[in-house]
Order: C-alpha cells, then structure tokens, then sequence
C-alpha cells in the first residue's frame, strides 16, 4: 500500500499555514500542469442528428453504445427503463424500444458483446441495489444483488467481470448512513453460475490526500464509491470516491481493495480562478484556497505498457438535513494571522461567496479556520496508476470558455445566468469519455453546467492538447453522459460522440473530424 499513497504535506502543520498572498508554499508532491495549452480548432465536433427521450432532467443520463444492432442504451431513471435508440440513420434517430427495468431506480449501463448490464438503486438508502443482466433485445438473463445504491456499473474489457461502485448515500435525515462498496460479479462460467463478491472498504481508513467528511464516521461509511474504469488487462479497476478526493484501487482477481489513493488538493493561489457571482464580471485571480480534486468520472488507457487514469474534476460536498458540510467563506471564522485582511476577502465580490467545508481548515484545533477549501478541481487530470499526478488542466477551461463563450461563463445551464456558478464549483467537468483517431488517444470532457464540451488530444499523458471546443445548440442541457463510437463501429464510418444531456432528456450525435 506503500506505493500508492504520498506525503500532502512537505512541512509541517505551521509551514503550511504560510498559505496567503506570498504565493510561495508547495503542498502538491507531485507535478502540476497550471494550464493547458491549447490551439484553435483542429478537432471539429458537428452535430448530425438528436433524439429527445423525455421532458426534463432524468430522461438522458448515461449511455452506452452496441455496435452490432448501431444502437444506443441510454438511461432514463424517470421512467425507470433504458431506452434503445437506433442510430443506422444518424441524421434520423429513432426510438427502438425500451428495457423495462421495474423494481428500482435505474443509474448507469453497459456493454459488452450481446450482453447489456444495468445498475438499479432500491427506494430505501440502506436498501440492496441490483444489476439485471439482459440482451439486446430486453430479453432479462439474470439479477444479482449488490450494496446500497450502485451508482456506476462496468464490463471489464474481456467480459468476464461487472464491476458496481456501490455509492451508500445516507437517508436526507442522516439517521441511516450505509457503507460505500463495491460488488464484483464473475460471469467466467455463465449468468447462471455467477460469482457475487461484495468488496468492503472495512480495512481503510482516510488516505493522506483524501478526507473524512463527517466528523466520527468511519472510512467506509462516510465513501461514496462514484465511478467504475478497468485497465486494459481487466486486473485492476480504479474507483472514484468523489466526496472524499480518493481513489479506491480493486485487485480484480483477488476480489478486494488493494489501495486508497488520496488525490491532495491543487494550489489556487499559484492559477487564479474566478469565484465569485458577485463580482460583476469574468475575474480570473489567484486567491488563497485549497481546491480537492474530487473526480466523477474515471477512463483509463495505456501508453507502452503503463496505464494511466483521466478524471473528470466535478467537485461535491455531503449536504443533508441531517447533516451539511457546506457553508460559504464570508461565514467562517478566519485566522487572523493566516488572513490578516479577513473583512476584505470575506465580500461577497472576492471570496466570500465562495462554497467551502466545516470539517477541514482548522489545522490548530482553535477554532478558526487556517485554511480554506474549495470544491473540486474544475478541470481534468491525468494520473499515473499508483496515483501520481501527471497533468492537471489547471484553469483552461474556464479561461477557454471566457475567451469562447463569455456570456454562459460559469452559468447554470439552460437558466445561462452568467456568472451564477463561480461561488460553486464553476463549469463542474462531469462527463468524460476516451476515443482514439489515427493511432491518437483523445479525451472529451463535458461540463455539466455550461454545456461546454472539450476535446484534448492525450496520447503524450505528460503534455496534453486542447484541440476541439464545442458548444451545444439551445435545445441540449447538461451533458451527462458520453459514449466515443470509432469509425469502425460507426453507421457514418467516421468517429462520432453520442452525448446524453440530462437537463433536456436530449441524445445527440457529434461527427468528429
């Protein structure tokens, strides 16, 4: 477990709390890429064809695509089905059927072969979710039973494995708070002979780098395992613990976690951000605050011979009725030592505005906060497999978007109040998908607020590319999920991007050139 943990602090507590306007302290060991470079469009994204499922958010939210039928799963927990859209047609998509999937509030899907799985959570927060096992054409092979709430599902890329990330959110009233799991589910000898393994993070506590979020709680049930990625061996997978700015690394075979890996936090005072909806306008400007990575979605890939992991930096705090870790800066007790000028960062034009936790910041146990967080990284990162990080987009995206599309900076979507999102995680980079073009690896990365989509050309992990920027018409909201199709696969035979938009219950096709 050595190898895959790492020291957030180079100094102690005291040193650390130098964090103010010299800019001068390191507590990143490990390399940070403060900006992206990026050139004019050399990647282009046009859109070909839509389909809309429903009428609001919950009709379009994760997607997969089956080759050999050119169609696409799409999830639709309103309804509780996933609906199979044919895309032989691009430019005229049309609905083929639908999975019923009663029993249960359906969250991800995948892929593989004939075979179609789908992750259901159970009404109750401490209830046993479940994959059901179907074929392409609806026809249910087999249920299996996994931990509360599995919130992501995936094949391993031979087929042999499920893999759930069971997320055991609390009850709102936080009087019921399960376990975050994982459940691995062995296919080697058929649906009807499978292996069913629930994986406990029971042995773990919270890594240097990553958190505890509710005072008292144990590691396992303050996780919230978030999302699935296998490499390429199909031995490891690696799991986003959102909440908790971790990596849980699964030895497969062993049917067990490995590692927790802590993310650390990036340095805002060395990039600048813009994080205030007071501020009257677009102010990118380097600030005292922390950011935690905190990854939605996880892909994987290789590069001769080592893999290396792409995150999608959303950002997410717990905030219950029970209980909240949220607050916002202007309401924090600042030192006055660490932060001579309190009054004035505390406006609602500079930080004040700024969403940040309770339970993390008093280094000295006096009472008052030394150090500020923010919630997550607003960019995407590439990370060695034992956790190290090799390339963060620091703050491209927002200072891209500020360039490209000004007027939905940091906005809320299909509300495109400008601004409205800089006090609270800014664009949140959600959706993350990976294709390779012409022997290139590339990442597409989605922003779930302004609906901006990104296109960087990853094949050298250390020193990515911005090369695509799309923004989509008036009629999507929300990118949620992404699905690469390579020209081999694609009805067009060119590669295409299926993008789900949640806010809109929208499907759309993007022909990549």
């Amino acid at each position: 477990m050595k190898g895959f943990s790492r020291t957030l602090f180079t100094h102690t507590m005291e040193k650390i709390m130098t964090i103010y306007y010299n800019f001068k302290i390191s507590i990143i060991a490990t390399s940070l890429a403060v900006s992206a470079a990026y050139s004019a469009n050399a990647m282009e994204m046009k859109e070909i064809g839509n389909f809309k499922i429903g009428d609001g958010e919950g009709y379009a939210e994760m997607l997969r695509y089956h080759a050999e039928s050119m169609s696409l799963m799409v999830t639709a927990s309103e309804t509780g089905t996933i609906e199979r859209l044919s895309i032989q047609s691009a430019s005229n998509m049309t609905k083929m059927d639908a999975l019923d999937l009663s029993g249960g509030d359906v969250t991800a899907v995948a892929v593989h072969g004939a075979l179609v799985a789908a992750s259901i959570k159970a009404d109750a927060a401490d209830a046993a979710g479940m994959v059901k096992l179907f074929d392409v054409n609806g026809g249910e092979i087999a249920t299996f039973p996994t931990g509360p709430l599995p919130d992501n599902v995936a094949f391993s890329p031979d087929g042999r494995y499920l893999l759930t990330a069971n997320e055991g959110e609390p009850s709102d009233d936080y009087s019921v708070d399960p376990e975050g799991s994982f459940t691995l589910i062995d296919l080697k000898s058929g649906p009807a002979n499978a292996v069913v393994t629930q994986i406990s993070l029971d042995d773990f506590n919270a890594p240097s780098g990553g958190r505890i979020v509710k005072p008292g709680s144990s590691f396992s049930a303050d996780a919230e395992p978030e999302y699935v990625a296998f490499d390429a061996t199909g031995k490891t997978a690696y799991v986003t613990l959102q909440e908790n700015n971790s990596l849980a690394v699964i030895d497969v075979e062993k049917a067990r976690v490995a590692a927790v890996v802590g993310l650390g936090v990036k340095n805002v005072s060395r990039i600048g951000h813009d994080m205030s909806n007071k501020d009257n306008g677009i102010n990118m400007k380097r600030w005292p605050v922390l950011m935690m990575y905190q990854p939605d979605a996880i892909a994987a890939y290789e590069v001769k011979g080592a893999t290396y992991l792409v995150t999608a930096n959303e950002g997410d705090a717990k905030d219950y009725d029970g209980f909240s870790e949220e607050t916002r800066v202007a309401k924090l007790t600042l030192d006055q030592t660490m932060f001579p000028n309190a009054d004035t960062l505390q406006k609602p034009e500079n930080l004040g505005r700024l969403k940040t936790t309770t339970t993390m910041g008093d280094t000295d146990g006096d009472g008052d906060h030394d150090i500020i967080y923010a919630y997550g990284g607003r960019s995407f990162s590439i990370w060695g497999s034992d956790g190290t990080l090799v390339f963060d987009s620091g703050n491209a995206f927002e200072n891209i978007i500020a360039s490209r599309s000004p007027e939905v900076f940091n906005a809320d979507g299909g509300e495109a109040e400008f601004d409205d999102r800089s006090d609270d995680k800014g664009p949140e980079p959600e959706a993350l998908a990976l294709g390779e073009i012409d022997g290139r690896t590339y990442a597409f990365i989605g922003m779930e607020r302004n609906n901006a989509i990104f296109a960087y050309d990853i094949t050298l992990p250390s020193d990515p590319h911005m090369v695509g920027y799309m923004m989509p018409s008036e009629m999507h909201n929300s990118p949620e999920g992404l699905e690469f199709i390579p020209a081999k696969d694609s009805p067009t035979g060119k590669p295409l991007l299926a993008v789900a938009y949640e806010m809109t219950g929208t499907v759309a096709l993007y022909e990549v050139h």
